[in-house]
């Protein structure tokens, strides 16, 4: 073998290196995070990583929503419909998301807006 056939070998062997690395770095990554899944009219409206404590309001075509997304869970916080079921409905989190009724999922069925509490290990 010339020392260029070396050579190539050896970048053939870096780059498939790199790239499982990073695909498992990656896959790492995407697989073991918690979200939530904010949708409206059954259109996906946000996505927010649990690692990423926030308070989303939707304020849209007369709806208000406060959702408020915590690095254990979400809930809502304050609504204009008039039943509150989505409030009354409490917080889903990671330790309840198996036992509640409505597993990961709180509905405001008033303002037509579903969130959804998934866990990284669900695909």
């Amino acid at each position: 073998m010339k020392k260029r056939d070396i050579q190539i070998i050896l970048i053939i062997i870096v780059f498939a290196l790199l790239s499982f690395g990073g695909f498992k770095y990656f896959e790492g990554e995407v697989g073991n995070s918690n979200y939530v899944i904010i949708s409206m009219d059954g259109e996906e409206y946000k996505r927010v990583s649990l690692n990423e404590p926030q308070t989303v309001v939707i304020d849209e075509m007369g709806r208000h929503n406060e959702i408020e997304i915590t690095e254990n869970g979400v809930f809502v916080k304050n609504a204009n419909c008039d039943n509150q079921d989505c409030i009354l409905q409490g917080e889903a989190n990671l330790q309840n998301i198996d036992e509640r009724i409505m597993g990961g999922w709180i509905v405001c069925l008033p303002n037509k807006i579903s969130i959804e509490l998934v866990k990284g290990d669900v695909q």
